[in-house]
């Protein structure tokens, strides 16, 4: 009687090719570090960067939850794996002679693809494409963050100072140095600080990550995702400037309770975008139609006799 049970996977044999893919996956893990101890400082540092990568793990968890049994450890150096790492290297070797070193980022996103290819290999790489896709759109996002900042902060404020005249209200907007620059609204009834959570950047960049992993993820095509990242954005925007208008217009009304009324309306208009968002880039790729099958109710079509 055998010792394993029929359909279970034999042992893993290690033979010199795992042995050395495994040293080539340890390898770059501790050349890359450094980066990757920058990005979870970047990452814990601002909440609304850290919107997109709990995205990112959501998502993660969703895509291995889905293909739980098509997971298997490779271990296989494939001459896709061996481009990517060799890339990252060079973009390394680059950004060390040139002393740029933002070329670290992209030899950092080369060498992640690389160990994903030789841990997962080829054929998962398929489930895999997306969360890279998104991860890598974290990492653009965290250089935006603070070249964007006071931009997204000046349109925000415009804007929901043009609807607030709109319905009725004198807003004005001022800015003050307290040392660092600040951006006031005066509503006529009370002042706002327009601060970085107000800027819209966590939601404008979250919608954009949840378009590309959730597009990906259905397999939607490259073009569908190429007008789903810029509506994403757009409603980011329009939801953010929601959250302003709801804020300033609601405050007199319970002038005891803002730090609730703030939070409240945060976390609402958030997940009412994200869920737009994913509502868009999700439901019609789930709706594609199945052909007609061979049913009583739909009999095939014999040609009559001429």
């Amino acid at each position: 009687m055998p010792d394993q049970p029929p359909d279970s996977s034999p042992a893993r044999v290690w033979d010199m090719g795992h042995i050395t893919a495994a040293v080539l996956v340890l390898c770059t893990v501790i050349a890359f570090w450094p980066v990757t101890r920058w990005m979870f400082h970047e990452v814990a540092a601002s909440q609304q960067i850290r919107q997109s990568f709990v995205l990112l793990g959501a998502a993660a968890g969703l895509v291995f939850w889905q293909h739980a049994r098509e997971w298997r450890l490779k271990l296989e150096i494939s001459n896709t794996a061996l481009i990517l790492i060799g890339s990252a290297y060079a973009f390394t070797a680059l950004a060390w002679w040139t002393k740029l070193p933002l070329l670290v980022l992209p030899a950092f996103a080369l060498g992640l693809g690389g160990i994903l290819h030789v841990i997962v290999g080829s054929e998962a790489w398929r489930f895999v494409k997306p969360l890279f896709i998104g991860f890598v759109a974290c990492l653009i996002i965290i250089l935006l963050f603070p070249l964007l900042d006071w931009p997204l902060r000046q349109m925000a404020g415009i804007n929901a100072a043009r609807f607030l005249h709109a319905l009725g209200f004198t807003p004005q907007l001022s800015v003050i140095s307290d040392p660092e620059p600040r951006l006031l609204l005066n509503t006529g009834k009370n002042i706002f600080h327009v601060a970085t959570e107000c800027n819209g950047f966590g939601l404008i960049t979250s919608g954009a990550v949840l378009a590309l992993l959730a597009g990906g993820i259905a397999n939607r095509r490259v073009i569908a995702l190429m007008w789903l990242v810029p509506v994403a954005m757009i409603i980011g925007f329009v939801f953010n400037l929601l959250r302003i208008l709801v804020i300033c217009l609601l405050a007199p009304t319970f002038p005891n309770n803002y730090h609730t009324l703030h939070e409240t309306a945060g976390i609402l208009l958030l997940w009412a975008g994200l869920g737009l968002i994913g509502w868009l880039a999700w439901r019609p790729a789930a709706e594609v139609a199945a052909p007609p099958s061979d049913t009583p109710e739909n009999p095939p079509r014999v040609p009559a006799n001429s």
